[in-house]
């Protein structure tokens, strides 16, 4: 028989991991969520976790972890890359740093303390995830978006998406033992998944990494050893066309398709797939001179109109989409800088003088770049050391689920990241943060459960 505690003790644990999905809508305004859930229980809670047996020894989480926090708190302090009187950016900082790591201690803490982990998070994430569609679409039916983009109350349209998706992923750990019902369930938040980033958040570089992991699973999926324990390629497929069919009918709906933001990508791609492949006409002397081309013109999103106008760069005349030419521009800039010191880079701080000062923007909007840029090929080393925390904490599992729970959170994020600098910014900083410390104890509680 439950007593009062027990069920305060579940409800608690019912609102954290409501936050870990309701963040992909409010952002960093779930903090609050998160401090009644998360923090406050802590102290209470803590008989919870004596006496325990762990199968995944907390080293696979510190380590790489750790490795990474003190690089970079000591080339915060010690290898900035700016002058005294240089200004300092707003991140990355101690605070941020600092917050990151709390970040972790209450997703391992608080998910410890979560009885039978495992089994709640099958039940209960795929349907707070549907809820979390319901409100985006809500949000986009009603005209509650920035153009045809909605982000509820998170700063970047890029969080609904990416963090749904991640969501989405982990739900397919175990997938061997799903009732068919509950495989089903997944293959919709699948489609539910390619919805939101294409269709409510246009976010083109989340889609691109869907499509990376989409395709890597679809050749897993054909491979005999894998037949029961990852989704098929008819799953894979039901998804994909079920996802676009939906996308295709909203965006009729609301004339806000994804057509128009993915039409210029592939014009872009084009364009630079013909400079590096010229004709016979391309290379011919032009008949007429080309019409020069306007400055773009930097976004004035966070007071950044002061800041200079980068010089029309071949980068920038490939495209007439703003964010695909400043992205281009910037890490053409940044390329040049990485040649100039590719070991260690120029220091923590240095894309305030490279990227700040001519783009206005806080990163090179490419996470490997800035770790080259500022750290070199050793923070690129250890950047990606930290990005495969999945794979490390999910050591006892199935190869399958740790394929699965590496692919749709170190691969997906990866590639997501090529096009923006997630890793470089507070927000998707302490969410991965706190996801790392849940997935350690996700992988401890499965392997609780599992035969012996």
């Amino acid at each position: 028989m439950k007593t009062h505690i027990d069920r305060l003790w579940n409800f608690s644990d019912f609102l954290f991991l409501t936050g870990l999905a309701v963040a992909l809508f409010l952002g960093s305004k779930v903090t609050p969520l998160l401090v009644v859930a998360g923090v406050l229980p802590i102290p209470f809670l803590l008989h919870a976790l004596k006496n325990r047996h762990y199968h995944v020894s907390i080293w696979t989480l510190l380590a790489p972890f750790g490795i990474y926090f003190a690089y970079s708190l000591f080339t915060l302090f010690f290898f900035t890359g700016l002058g005294a009187s240089d200004p300092r950016p707003v991140n990355p900082s101690l605070e941020s740093y600092s917050v990151a790591i709390a970040m972790l201690v209450v997703g391992l803490l608080r998910s410890l303390q979560i009885r039978n982990l495992a089994s709640v998070f099958r039940r209960l994430m795929p349907w707070l995830l549907v809820a979390c569609f319901a409100v985006l679409s809500y949000m986009m039916f009603a005209g509650i978006r920035d153009a045809c983009r909605v982000r509820g109350l998170a700063p970047w349209p890029f969080i609904p998406a990416l963090l749904f998706s991640t969501l989405t992923f982990i739900c397919l750990v175990g997938w061997e033992r799903l009732a068919e019902r509950e495989r089903w369930l997944r293959v919709g938040l699948l489609a539910l998944s390619i919805v939101v980033s294409t269709t409510y958040t246009g976010s083109r570089g989340v889609a691109v990494a869907q499509v990376g992991v989409f395709g890597l699973l679809l050749l897993i999926s054909f491979l005999p050893s894998f037949a029961k324990s990852m989704p098929r390629w008819h799953h894979l497929m039901s998804a994909t066309i079920a996802g676009a069919a939906i996308s295709v009918a909203i965006g009729l709906a609301t004339d806000c398709g994804p057509a128009s933001r993915f039409s210029s990508t592939f014009e872009t791609l084009g364009r630079l797939t013909a400079q590096l492949n010229p004709t016979e006409d391309q290379t011919a002397p032009a008949k007429q001179p080309a019409p020069a081309q306007e400055a773009v013109q930097i976004p004035d999103s966070s007071a950044q109109a002061a800041a200079k106008q980068p010089e029309p760069s071949q980068s920038t005349e490939v495209t007439n989409d703003d964010a695909i030419g400043l992205r281009l521009a910037m890490w053409e800039t940044s390329l040049t800088a990485i040649q100039e010191s590719p070991i260690f880079g120029h220091g923590s701080l240095y894309l305030q003088k490279l990227i700040h000062a001519t783009y206005g923007f806080e990163h090179n909007h490419n996470q490997y770049l800035t770790w080259l840029v500022t750290g070199g090929l050793l923070q690129l080393s250890l950047g990606l050391i930290f990005l495969a925390i999945p794979w490390f904490v999910s050591k006892g599992l199935s190869t399958a689920d740790r394929l699965l729970l590496t692919t749709g959170v170190s691969l997906f994020w990866g590639i997501a990241m090529m096009f923006d600098s997630f890793l470089n910014l507070k927000f998707y900083t302490h969410y991965f943060c706190l996801l790392c410390g849940v997935l350690y104890a996700l992988s401890n509680s499965m392997q609780e459960r599992a035969p012996t």
